[in-house]
């Protein structure tokens, strides 16, 4: 498996990442509004989340992890895996937590990556309870998916799976070509070289504003607010 990624793919430097180019792609301020403003909120479901991250990019044997609901989490998310691997017939290379650069611009943390011959498994896992756009939809699989194919020639196509431990159903999945994520790729560049500029414009919408640290000083974003209580008021 030959990385071509950019020699900082261990550092972010300030540039953004694909997990966040969902709400960067609705709101170009997002990116910089987010390095301004210190963030004010509980971070004890994100501390949860990456704690069970850290058991698969480690594969902590089950028997090893106390908590009830983290063993649960685990023997899932490594089950959906084993079903994705089975239905797509790969038996590669596998890589945890691979930082992979688009031309220095932007990068992603891949949980889970394998590449047998031409064929290229990513997947991100949501390791918490919620509600999260499946495989097909969600802007971070497709973001990850590009940087597969930018840093792995032998890639010609990439499946994604989004794995939910705690969802109904626990995965979905979406493939990709080659020259399909290319272009996407080309595009999510181009929005990111937008959310880079200084004064980049401010788009308030109930995606972008829900993790991002401006949201209390936003004026686009209270005005969403008012609005919207506005329009429910009786």
């Amino acid at each position: 498996m030959v990385n071509k990624s950019s020699p900082v793919s261990g550092e972010r430097d300030g540039k953004p990442s694909a997990s966040k180019l969902e709400a960067i792609s609705l709101c170009r301020g997002f990116h910089k509004a987010n390095y301004e403003f210190e963030w004010y909120g509980d971070r004890n479901a994100a501390d949860e989340g990456t704690a069970r991250h850290l058991h698969e990019e480690q594969q902590t044997p089950l028997d090893d992890i106390d908590d009830d609901e983290r063993r649960l989490c685990a023997h899932r998310a490594r089950q959906a895996i084993e079903w994705c691997r089975e239905t797509l017939g790969i038996d590669g290379e596998v890589q945890r937590e691979l930082r992979l650069w688009w031309d220095d611009k932007w990068s992603g943390q891949l949980d889970y990556v394998e590449l047998d011959g031409g064929k290229a498994l990513v997947a991100d896992y949501k390791m918490l309870r919620g509600v999260h756009p499946p495989a097909r939809q969600n802007v971070q699989i497709l973001a990850q998916a590009c940087l597969l194919v930018k840093n792995f020639d032998e890639a010609f196509g990439v499946s994604a799976a989004l794995i939910e431990p705690f969802g109904d159903p626990v995965y979905s999945t979406c493939s990709f070509t080659r020259e399909f994520l290319l272009g996407k790729g080309r595009e999510l560049t181009r929005i990111v070289d937008e959310a880079m500029v200084e004064g980049a414009p401010r788009t308030a919408s109930s995606t972008a504003c829900k993790w991002c640290s401006a949201m209390p000083f936003c004026p686009e974003a209270r005005t969403l607010i008012t609005e919207t209580m506005e329009k429910f008021a009786v």
